[in-house]
C-alpha cells in the first residue's frame, strides 16, 4: 500500500513539473507572438488622471505617469499578458497625486528597470512614496535636468525635455516633456504644462510636431493654446479625463480651438483606454 502510495506521488510530482515546463515553453512561445509588430500607445482610463502605456516594436514597455490611485493596475492587467510582469521605464511627467499616485503600487508589484522624473526642491507625499519604493527596488533612477534621448531598435527613440532648463518660473505644473518617434510617427506627451510653458517651448525651437497629442492637463484651457497646438499640429488629440470631474475638463474653449484647427478628438472618459496602433 505505501509503494503504492510513493508512486502515486512519484507521479504527480512528474507531471506537475512536466506541467510547469510546458507552460515555461508556452508562455516563451505566447512572448514572442504578442510581441507588437507597431508601435501601441494605450491612453489607459484611469480617470481623473494620466496614464499612457507604450509598447515598442522591439518589445520594450514604457509608462509615462500612473493615474491618481491603483486603478491603473487593473489597466495594466488589461493591456499587458497575465505573465508580462516588468515595466522597462516609468517617467513621471510631474507630483501631482493624479499623475503620481498609482506609480507607488505599479513599482511594488511590477519589475521597473528604470524611472525617470524631474528633481525638484519640495516633493509631494505620493512622490516621496514613490521614491521610497523605488529605492526599495533593483532599478536605475534619473533624475532628469535637462535633455536625455533614449535610442531602440526599429528606428524608434524618445527625447525627454526638463522645461526648467529653459529658465522658466518654477510651477507645480512644470512636467517633463517625452517625445516618441517611431520612423516619423510622433507621440507628444506634455504633462500638465502651463500656458507660458508652452510659449517657452514654442519659442525654444525643440520639435514638438506630433502625430499623436495627449492634451495638456487634462484639456485644461490653462494649456492647449492655439500657439501650442498650431506647432504640434497632430491628427488626433487624446484627452485623458474623468467623468464630471469637479474642474470642468475639458474645456469647451480647448474643444472648440481643437476643432477650428481640424484635431480630431478622442477622449478617456468617453471611450475608456484608447489604444493607438501607428506604422
Amino acid at each position: 500500500m505505501i509503494n503504492l502510495w510513493l508512486k502515486i506521488k512519484k507521479k504527480a510530482i512528474k507531471s506537475l513539473l512536466m506541467g510547469i515546463f510546458v507552460l515555461f515553453i508556452l508562455e516563451g512561445a505566447i512572448h514572442i507572438y504578442n510581441k507588437p509588430q507597431k508601435l501601441e500607445v494605450d491612453f489607459l482610463d484611469v480617470g481623473q488622471g494620466d496614464a499612457a502605456l507604450i509598447k515598442m516594436p522591439s518589445g520594450e514597455v514604457i509608462l509615462i505617469d500612473g493615474g491618481p490611485d491603483n486603478r491603473v493596475l487593473r489597466r495594466l492587467g488589461e493591456s499587458l499578458p497575465f505573465y508580462h510582469r516588468q515595466i522597462d521605464m516609468i517617467i513621471l511627467s510631474h507630483y501631482h497625486d493624479d499623475h503620481a499616485v498609482g506609480l507607488v503600487e505599479t513599482i511594488k508589484r511590477y519589475r521597473v528597470k528604470t524611472l525617470i522624473y524631474a528633481p525638484a526642491a519640495a516633493l509631494t507625499p505620493a512622490a516621496k512614496e514613490m521614491l521610497t519604493a523605488a529605492a526599495g527596488q533593483s532599478l536605475s533612477i534619473l533624475a532628469l535636468e535637462q535633455q536625455a534621448r533614449i535610442s531602440y531598435n526599429n528606428g524608434c527613440f524618445m527625447n525627454l525635455l526638463n522645461p526648467t532648463s529653459l529658465k522658466i518660473k518654477s510651477d507645480g505644473n512644470n512636467s517633463l516633456v517625452a517625445r516618441l518617434d517611431c520612423d516619423g510617427q510622433k507621440v507628444l506627451f506634455a504633462g500638465d504644462n502651463s500656458l507660458a510653458v508652452e510659449k517657452t517651448l514654442v519659442n525654444s525651437g525643440w520639435d514638438l510636431s506630433a502625430t499623436v497629442f495627449k492634451a495638456s492637463h487634462h484639456g485644461s484651457n490653462s494649456a492647449n493654446s492655439e500657439l501650442f497646438l498650431s506647432a504640434v499640429s497632430p491628427k488626433l488629440m487624446v484627452i485623458s479625463v474623468g467623468a464630471d470631474n469637479r474642474f470642468g475638463h475639458p474645456h469647451p474653449q480647448v474643444l472648440a480651438r481643437m476643432n477650428n484647427l481640424g484635431i480630431k478628438t478622442e477622449r478617456t472618459d468617453q471611450a475608456g483606454t484608447i489604444r493607438i496602433f501607428i506604422r
